[in-house]
Protein backbone atom coordinates (compact mmCIF):
# COMPACT_ATOMS: atom_id res chain seq x y z
CA UNK A 1 0.00 0.00 0.00
CA UNK A 2 1.38 3.41 -0.81
CA UNK A 3 0.55 5.98 1.42
CA UNK A 4 0.51 9.54 0.18
CA UNK A 5 1.25 12.66 2.29
CA UNK A 6 -0.98 15.30 2.65
CA UNK A 7 0.18 18.64 1.22
CA UNK A 8 0.65 21.92 2.68
CA UNK A 9 -1.27 24.59 1.01
CA UNK A 10 0.85 26.87 -1.69
CA UNK A 11 0.39 30.06 0.43
CA UNK A 12 2.13 28.24 3.61
CA UNK A 13 5.00 26.65 1.64
CA UNK A 14 5.63 30.35 0.42
CA UNK A 15 5.34 31.85 3.95
CA UNK A 16 7.18 29.15 5.61
CA UNK A 17 10.03 29.84 2.48
CA UNK A 18 10.41 33.44 3.52
CA UNK A 19 10.39 32.97 7.28
CA UNK A 20 13.39 30.09 6.90
CA UNK A 21 15.30 32.90 4.47
CA UNK A 22 14.95 36.16 6.93
CA UNK A 23 16.27 33.48 9.63
CA UNK A 24 19.29 32.58 7.52
CA UNK A 25 19.96 36.40 6.53
CA UNK A 26 19.54 37.39 9.91
CA UNK A 27 21.91 34.41 11.14
CA UNK A 28 24.55 36.10 8.30
CA UNK A 29 24.06 39.13 9.66
CA UNK A 30 24.30 38.62 13.89
CA UNK A 31 27.84 36.75 12.53
CA UNK A 32 28.92 39.64 10.13
CA UNK A 33 28.41 42.08 13.02
CA UNK A 34 27.51 41.88 16.72
CA UNK A 35 26.14 45.70 17.29
CA UNK A 36 23.46 44.81 14.27
CA UNK A 37 22.62 41.64 16.32
CA UNK A 38 21.30 43.92 19.33
CA UNK A 39 19.34 46.15 16.88
CA UNK A 40 18.07 42.71 14.93
CA UNK A 41 17.19 41.71 18.33
CA UNK A 42 15.33 44.73 19.14
CA UNK A 43 13.65 44.42 16.13
CA UNK A 44 12.12 41.12 16.45
CA UNK A 45 10.81 41.49 19.83
CA UNK A 46 9.23 44.65 19.39
CA UNK A 47 7.80 42.90 16.40
CA UNK A 48 7.03 39.75 18.07
CA UNK A 49 5.52 42.30 21.05
CA UNK A 50 3.27 44.30 18.84
CA UNK A 51 1.66 41.69 16.82
CA UNK A 52 1.12 39.03 20.51
CA UNK A 53 -0.46 42.75 21.98
CA UNK A 54 -2.53 43.09 18.12
CA UNK A 55 -3.48 39.29 19.30
CA UNK A 56 -4.56 39.48 22.57
CA UNK A 57 -6.50 42.81 22.31
CA UNK A 58 -9.12 40.95 19.37
CA UNK A 59 -9.50 37.80 22.06
CA UNK A 60 -10.09 40.18 24.81
CA UNK A 61 -12.83 42.10 22.50
CA UNK A 62 -14.43 39.66 20.90
CA UNK A 63 -13.82 36.39 23.36
CA UNK A 64 -12.73 34.48 20.38
CA UNK A 65 -9.47 33.33 19.37
CA UNK A 66 -8.08 34.07 15.76
CA UNK A 67 -8.50 31.71 13.27
CA UNK A 68 -4.44 30.61 13.12
CA UNK A 69 -4.32 30.74 16.70
CA UNK A 70 -6.69 28.81 18.55
CA UNK A 71 -7.92 25.13 16.79
CA UNK A 72 -8.23 25.28 13.41
CA UNK A 73 -11.66 24.00 11.89
CA UNK A 74 -15.05 24.11 12.89
CA UNK A 75 -15.98 23.96 16.65
CA UNK A 76 -16.49 20.66 17.82
CA UNK A 77 -20.75 21.20 18.75
CA UNK A 78 -20.58 18.15 21.67
CA UNK A 79 -17.65 19.88 23.16
CA UNK A 80 -18.16 22.09 26.54
CA UNK A 81 -17.96 26.00 26.02
CA UNK A 82 -16.50 28.04 27.94
CA UNK A 83 -18.50 29.23 31.69
CA UNK A 84 -20.59 25.64 31.43
CA UNK A 85 -19.62 22.91 33.64
CA UNK A 86 -18.99 19.53 32.97
CA UNK A 87 -20.30 16.15 35.38
CA UNK A 88 -16.94 14.47 36.70
CA UNK A 89 -18.83 12.44 39.31
CA UNK A 90 -18.46 8.58 38.98
CA UNK A 91 -21.86 6.91 38.70
CA UNK A 92 -22.57 4.20 41.72
CA UNK A 93 -22.79 0.86 40.76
Amino acid sequence: MAETAAKLPTWYRVLATIVGLMAIVSAVIVLADPVLAVWLLIFILAFGLLFMGMDRLVIGISGQPLGWVGPMGPPNPSAPTVGTTVSTSVPKP
